[in-house]
């Protein structure tokens, strides 16, 4: 059982780290596109677009199609990348432009203008990601400490039959034992080897 336990246990922490790593990475994602529009190089992309799938009804007219985008550039250092990226559009083409931004030191970090510039969906994709991390590192509720007596859950009809009973069991508790300590709560009278008040279930120490 102890072996169950700490296997579920493994992969409850490794599923942490995983979903974590992969907020992180989102929150990278969504930075990253944006601030290649303030800081980032920007040069012309050669564009081939290729329409995938077919009409999903649900859109307007000028998207209802999904579109492949493969493009491929130059920096300044003359080295050649690629870069790929998927967009909606009609069912005889789609707009794309041919401005890419990119970091100068990682080149392999671009998009074509409309995805780095500023929008609603960075944010989004920033939230989410902080949303994941959170959510899978917030620690658990404490229990609570104290336990309520084992009277407070005894029907309000059967509790004058059990004080009838506790009484009568006290009484009979004391004519046989001897009395050496008192109860903390009450105060009721107790025997040296009592270990709980019959009055009020308090554990005695």
């Amino acid at each position: 059982m102890s072996r169950i336990k700490q296997t579920s246990k493994g992969n409850g922490i490794l599923a942490r780290i995983l979903i974590s790593l992969l907020g992180v990475a989102m929150i990278l994602l969504g930075v990253s596109r944006f601030a290649l529009f303030f800081v980032g190089e920007t040069t012309f992309a050669d564009v081939n677009t290729r329409r995938v799938g077919g009409a999903d009804n649900q859109y307007a007219a000028d998207k209802r199609y999904e579109w492949s985008i493969d493009y491929t550039f130059t920096d300044a250092d003359g080295e050649v990348h690629d870069g790929h990226t998927t967009r909606r559009g009609a069912d005889m083409g789609v707009k794309v432009e041919s401005t890419v931004y990119y970091w100068p030191a990682a080149p392999f970090i671009n998009g074509l203008e409309s995805e780095v510039e500023p929008n609603l969906g960075q944010l989004i994709l920033v939230g989410l990601g902080v949303l994941l991390i959170v959510f899978m590192n917030r620690k658990p509720g404490r229990a609570r400490s104290r336990r309520q007596p084992a009277q407070a859950a005894v029907p309000q009809s059967q509790r004058a039959a059990l004080e009838d009973y506790d009484d009568s069991v006290e009484e009979t508790y004391h004519q046989t034992a001897p009395v050496s300590q008192f109860c903390p709560e009450c105060g009721t009278p107790l025997s040296a080897a009592a270990r709980f008040c019959p009055k009020c279930g308090t554990a005695v120490k």
